[in-house]
């Protein structure tokens, strides 16, 4: 345990904006901490340096052995509740059908004959032909729901479509598709609004019941903070979790900040939500959720051109026209922030036409820093429009993990160019960094950095750049970067310790300590909340 006052030294603290006061050339190696705020950023033995000549001290000092100290990393947007109980639940990422039929059986095998069996992760590469027949060979009584990696389609035997009360003479909804066979039947593959219950009902369980909610929220941030995560963008969505979060903060249990998101489609619960006993700076009123279409892998992102192998395919509309623009003036003008799901060109395009047009008639959309979630295909014309209307894109680097999949839905021009880190920088767009947990199959920001930073292609970025999106720019997509994102006096003490140097590449070209970095330990407000040890990790 750390006291109050400590200085950490013998470490790299690497320059990534103008608020250090540190010239470059003479880089910092020794910070100290003051009640969980950067009180002093310098050299050992500099003039002004809590440090004599001989590295005496009345506050105690800890050698972190000449390892690179960044910021903490912020997640913009994870599910943590779900990322906790995902730990529990069969992971079915990159399985194919044999696979995928060998885990459920097990788990089949495993839980109580009334509970539903879930799975999470598959995806039509390694599992092209879902359907309910493969898992009616599980079970035809026991209800299970197989969900899409995505999170936007899921795969159900018959039980459940019976539960769902799903046949041949069930209407699509408006947001939503039933997939159906040659006969009219449902093949258990349902996409978007279709899916929506499922999704309701696990989140439902989850927040009816307080010991169940609050362990599930503790699993997900002891994952997180493991790998340099000191503040997360939650889509708590039910108030059950921001309220389980306050109790968990009273009870100093609480290992990162969190900013906890409400749903739009959800009012009940967003206005349940209001009356969560937030606070400044470890449980925060974030922005209201907005989903305007799907996803590339269940294609239902909304596209300008349809996509490969499905001329009359270009994605499915979920909030769109002029009930996205009402929505918008809504939050615009009680000033507050709105997180939009927008994945395809087009729908970027129908977000930036009711922003457009709000602006044009005076609303003070800029103020409220809108965000569009994602945002992995962008129009070349669409990059500038962006900037001008002052629209933050908050985007999750993990996507790019699957590129010939991509190659096969988009096609090749539009596969090069989606996911456009470089040109939205280029064009003065205010991006962010985080993982979309469990949606994606990683969460870990060294990993997210790699991925953008090693890409192949014009999209390709600095590390400089991709830390910056994950520290300040995430800190300015929730509106905290006065107080924390970046290592400067006064500014949070929310740190990640890693084992190597990073920024290595963009000095040298030797990419070796970006694929070897680790992280060694994780402080949040100064306090040491993961170390890694000879052992594996500690947790205090």
């Amino acid at each position: 345990m750390l006291p109050d006052n400590y200085i950490l030294s013998n470490i790299n603290v690497p320059l990534l904006d103008s608020e250090t006061q540190i010239q470059p050339g003479d880089e910092a190696n020794a910070l100290q901490v003051r009640n969980g705020i950067i009180v002093w950023v310098g050299r050992a033995g500099a003039q002004d340096a809590p440090l004599d000549a001989a590295g005496r001290s009345a506050v105690l000092v800890k050698d972190l052995g000449g390892a690179t100290v960044l910021p903490g990393f912020i997640d913009n947007h994870v599910h943590l509740a779900v990322t906790g109980d995902l730990a529990s639940q069969p992971r079915l990422n990159g399985m194919n059908a044999a696979q995928i039929r060998e885990v459920l059986r097990q788990r089949h095998a495993e839980i109580t004959p009334r509970e539903t069996l879930r799975g999470y992760g598959w995806d039509y590469p390694t599992w092209p032909d879902p359907h309910r027949s493969f898992l009616d060979e599980i079970s035809t009584d026991r209800p299970i729901v197989l969900f899409q990696f995505s999170g936007h389609a899921a795969c159900v035997n018959g039980a459940m479509l019976r539960k769902l009360g799903i046949d041949r003479n069930t209407p699509d909804p408006p947001d939503g598709s039933i997939e159906r066979d040659e006969y009219g039947e449902p093949t258990g593959i349902l996409r978007e609004g279709a899916s929506r219950p499922l999704h309701v009902e696990r989140m439902r369980r989850v927040n009816r019941d307080r010991r169940l909610v609050e362990h599930l929220l503790e699993a997900g941030q002891d994952v997180l903070v493991q790998h340099g995560i000191t503040s997360v963008g939650d889509n708590t969505w039910y108030a059950g979790s921001a309220f389980a979060l306050t109790r968990l903060r009273r009870r100093g249990r609480l290992r990162c900040r969190v900013s906890s998101w409400s749903l739009g489609s959800a009012p009940r619960e967003r206005l349940l939500m209001r009356f969560a006993p937030y606070d400044r700076e470890y449980v925060r009123r974030g922005p209201v959720k907005y989903f305007l279409d799907g996803a590339f892998s269940s294609h239902t992102a909304l596209l300008l051109e349809p996509y490969i192998g499905e001329p009359n395919n270009h994605g499915t509309p979920v909030l769109h026209g002029q009930a996205l623009q009402q929505q918008l003036l809504r939050l615009t003008r009680r000033g507050r922030q709105g997180a939009f799901h927008a994945i395809g060109d087009a729908a970027v395009r129908d977000f930036l036409d009711a922003v457009e047009n709000l602006a044009a008639r005076g609303e003070p959309t800029r103020e409220c820093r809108h965000r569009l979630e994602h945002c992995q295909l962008v129009a070349a014309g669409d990059m500038t429009r962006l900037a001008r209307l002052g629209v933050l894109v908050a985007a999750q680097p993990h996507a790019l993990g699957s590129p010939e999949k991509d190659k096969q839905l988009l096609g090749a021009e539009r596969a090069e160019r989606a996911y456009p880190y470089r040109s939205l920088l280029d064009s003065g767009v205010a991006l962010s960094f985080g993982s979309d947990s469990p949606a994606e199959a990683g969460f870990e920001p060294l990993e997210g950095i790699r991925l953008a930073c090693l890409r192949p292609g014009p999209e390709q970025i600095t590390v400089r750049e991709a830390i910056q999106c994950y520290t300040r720019g995430s800190a300015y997509a929730e509106g905290t970067e006065n107080w924390k994102g970046s290592i400067a006096v006064g500014k949070a003490a929310d740190l990640a310790v890693l084992s190597h140097d990073p920024l290595e590449l963009d000095r040298t070209g030797d990419d070796t300590p970006l694929r070897q970095a680790e992280v060694q330990a994780t402080f949040v407000a100064g306090k040491l909340m993961y170390e890694r040890t000879a052992d594996g990790w500690y947790l205090p």
